[in-house]
């Protein structure tokens, strides 16, 4: 792992690169009061010349697999992004109300350049490869291309570039002022190496408050170990249809997903030993250790399978089995009504 100090518009900045995340990857999130706060951090930074830290930013090269080359392509360095979404994304919406407001201002020059170094990569792709469902709103509001039809918008990548090209607007400051400010924000940048665990990246990130569910953990262990191109087969194969079958539980989905892999476990993996909930994850970490060259694709298979019949009868007496040991019952973490009903 090569871990350093880096100015953030140095890494959005880096001309042959090409910045991915991953399909497990979560959707652009953040909301206004994060919008806000890094407005006024880039403001004080920039008004007291002072570097301002904004937190980590994980990267993976890309590489060949045995599915073909998930690497250099036209030209392009590609880089999954561990973790650090969610700070690229939002300066890099910043920018985009920057360029827009040089450009309405008659500052072609300027708003070509930021455009250029920071909203594309040397091939004119994008900086930026978003999930698909956030992808088509990024185009949208990079290039102007318009929304495939039938897709929404993504939402707070509307909301927050049009809140930065209202502050860009109404603020007194020169573009130039605000990018004074963004060149002082910076991160620690860890970029991993061949032989660094993407596993261990997601492992810390969940020990530092930003909790990961065991089914996250999961799916992306088994996802990360293979290129980009593998994963999107595999993640639409195996894993969208659970995240659909899943999502009808709404606020409890963790607590049934929990479930099912409980279930699977004790029919497929009964060598897997976990206490209580907590313990799952580990228990997997420990099964997928001692299991060797045992192929993954297959085991996928096999959970996607094990979830999916969960999910289309969760009331069932094994189905309550499961769920009775996820939420620990004697302790009352979650009401047999809650769940059950009456």
């Amino acid at each position: 792992m090569i871990a350093s100090l880096k100015p953030v518009l140095d890494i959005l900045g880096a001309p042959d690169a090409q910045y991915l995340i991953p399909v497990f990857q979560r959707v652009y999130s953040w909301s206004r009061l994060q919008c806000d706060q890094l407005w006024e951090d880039v403001l004080a930074a920039g008004e007291e010349h002072r570097m301002h830290f904004m937190g980590t930013v994980i990267s993976r090269p890309e590489r060949e697999d045995a599915q073909g080359s998930d690497g250099a392509a036209g030209g392009l360095r590609r880089v999954s992004l561990v973790d650090g979404q969610q700070r690229l994304v939002t300066v890099a919406l910043l920018l985009v109300a920057l360029r827009d407001e040089q450009r309405n201002a008659g500052e072609g020059l300027q708003a070509r350049e930021l455009d250029e170094r920071y909203l594309h990569a040397g091939s004119g792709a994008i900086k930026l490869g978003l999930a698909e469902a956030d992808a088509p709103t990024l185009a949208l509001l990079v290039d102007g291309t318009p929304l495939p039809e039938g897709v929404e918008p993504s939402r707070f990548l509307m909301e927050n570039r049009m809140l930065f090209r209202e502050k860009v607007a109404s603020s007194r400051l020169e573009a130039s002022a605000v990018m004074a400010g963004l060149k002082e924000l910076a991160v620690v940048s860890m970029e991993l190496e061949d032989a660094d665990s993407p596993q261990q990246a997601f492992e810390s990130l969940n020990a530092k408050g930003r909790p990961l569910s065991t089914a996250d953990l999961l799916r992306n262990v088994l996802l990360a170990t293979y290129g980009l191109k593998e994963q999107e087969r595999l993640f639409d194969l195996y894993w969208t249809p659970i995240d659909e079958a899943f999502r009808r539980f709404g606020p409890e989905q963790d607590i049934y997903l929990d479930a099912a892999l409980h279930c699977w476990a004790s029919k497929a993996a009964p060598e897997l030993r976990a206490a209580k909930r907590s313990d799952l994850y580990q228990a997997f970490k420990v099964y997928l250790a001692q299991r060797g060259s045992y192929p993954l694709e297959e085991l996928l298979a096999s959970l996607s399978a094990e979830c999916l019949a969960f999910a289309a009868n969760p009331a069932s007496a094994e189905a309550r089995a499961h769920l009775d040991w996820v939420v620990d019952k004697p302790q009352g973490l979650v009401s047999e009504r809650r769940l059950f009903g009456d």
